[in-house]
């Protein structure tokens, strides 16, 4: 339905860019918890490696299946709607970690529950991405889509930044030594991300209205595709599976990594770290390297090309998990560390290239490329059985070959032509539409 609203375009979008930004911190914030607390967890729990990944692999799993019904429900209530139904959920799942982690209940029982509401916060963590991203890409001309995205993604960073040194603090450091001590500071990790979630929902409620509450209905569509997101049409787009393939492996790789990095660097062999010494150094390093990495380069994509970034990044961080696989010491812990800041731009450079260069319609395309979150599963498995068999160096041999593929896309994106998309396939397939379509 177009709305016709007593503000300017220029205003509401503002308001909508806000709204975004808040939502991308907040997701990273809650979202750096589980991968950032395995070792922690591990202990809590008696876990091996393999069992304590099912906190990171679980929310990918949750973020994929979730993701088609998404991208429909999208369509029938907006963005407005699904933004505060997103935050809600991962506010939710936040409280519910933190009650029952401290409950009274048997270590299994915990767990199981534990596990039961990072699957909510994953859940919420979806509804925000389909709505999200595909709001930051429609909000401006689609040749600056990547830069928009990739400054989106940059406050996604800073929230993990913020997210792994609560984390660290609260459950990892040096005086926090016991499971009972470990199990106290998990509950108040959880504890303090769900007031965050609360404040930003309040606030998404108070900004969010300039753009959403101040407009009035219009004339009704009567076309008949608004309102759907045939997916059908995206599993027929080349790019749109290529880009889904693509996703899949960045997803994997990258949280993967984040997973197992304090483990690794606490190895004697490579930088001999305590526990909280690599959990800063997974903050400060890992993630900060692609926080720098995203606003580095929400300047260098109004510059260089989008696909022949992906490319030269994605090479950068095959070459950084190899010499972290087959290296030690300090030449391989700090390779490991600088993937992040290759991961920088990854995902919001696959997200709008494939969007922008698929015949499928856009909404259609971006709950596709949510589905494929749920891919990134595998290699966290693989990751954790590696790690358990192996040991953590051998690990990065997945990543490695991962952003290998990740490369030979970009590359096909930056020699490949785009697909024409019919001019009113914008307005036509999102809840978002154009801005500049709705004065």
């Amino acid at each position: 339905m177009n709305t016709v609203s007593v503000l300017s375009a220029t205003d509401r979008q503002k308001s909508l860019q806000a709204v975004a930004l808040l939502v991308f911190l907040v997701m990273g914030l809650s979202g750096a918890m589980g991968p950032t607390l395995i070792p922690a967890i591990r202990i809590v729990f008696g876990l091996g490696l393999s069992s304590a990944m099912t906190v990171q692999w679980i929310a990918l799993v949750v973020s994929g299946l979730s993701s088609l019904i998404l991208a429909q429900l999208l369509h029938r209530f907006g963005a407005k709607a699904m933004v505060l139904a997103g935050l809600g959920l991962m506010m939710l799942g936040c409280f519910q970690v933190r009650l029952f982690i401290l409950s009274p209940f048997g270590v299994d029982a915990r767990y199981g529950l534990m596990l039961a509401s990072l699957a909510v916060i994953a859940l919420g963590t979806s509804v925000l991405q389909v709505a999200a991203n595909l709001l930051v890409v429609q909000l401006g001309p689609a040749r600056t889509a990547s830069s928009r995205l990739t400054l989106a993604q940059s406050f996604n960073s800073l929230g993990v930044l913020v997210g792994v040194s609560l984390g660290t603090n609260l459950a990892l450091n040096a005086r926090v030594t016991t499971a009972p001590a470990m199990t106290l500071g998990i509950g108040q990790a959880y504890g303090w991300s769900a007031a965050f979630n609360g404040v930003a929902l309040v606030a998404a409620l108070m900004v969010g209205a300039s753009a959403w509450s101040w407009s009035r209905p219009s004339v009704k569509s009567d076309n008949a595709q608004s309102g759907n997101a045939p997916i059908r049409a995206a599993l027929g787009s080349g790019w749109a599976l290529a880009g889904a393939g693509g996703i899949a492996l960045y997803v994997g790789a990258e949280g993967s990594i984040g997973s197992i990095l304090i483990s690794y660097l606490h190895q004697k062999s490579v930088l001999n770290l305590s526990l909280e010494q690599a959990g800063h150094y997974l903050g400060w390093f890992y993630w900060g390297g692609a926080l720098a990495g995203r606003l580095g380069g929400t300047w260098l994509l109004h510059r260089w090309p989008p696909a022949r970034m992906l490319g030269f990044a994605a090479g950068g961080a095959a070459i950084a998990s190899a010499l972290a696989a087959m290296g030690s010491g300090p030449v391989a812990g700090y390779a490991a560390l600088s993937i992040g800041l290759f991961n920088a731009i990854m995902f919001p450079v696959i997200f709008s290239i494939t969007v922008e260069r698929s015949a499928a319609p856009s909404a259609a395309v971006s709950g596709l490329l949510s589905t494929a979150i749920a891919g990134g599963a595998i290699l966290s498995v693989l990751v954790g059985w590696t790690g358990e068999h192996f040991g953590f160096a051998l690990c990065f041999v997945i990543p490695m070959l991962a952003y290998g593929l990740i490369a030979l896309f970009g590359t096909c994106g930056s020699i490949l032509p785009s697909a024409d998309k019919a001019p009113q396939d914008s307005r036509i397939t999102s809840s978002v539409g154009n801005l500049s379509e709705r004065t």
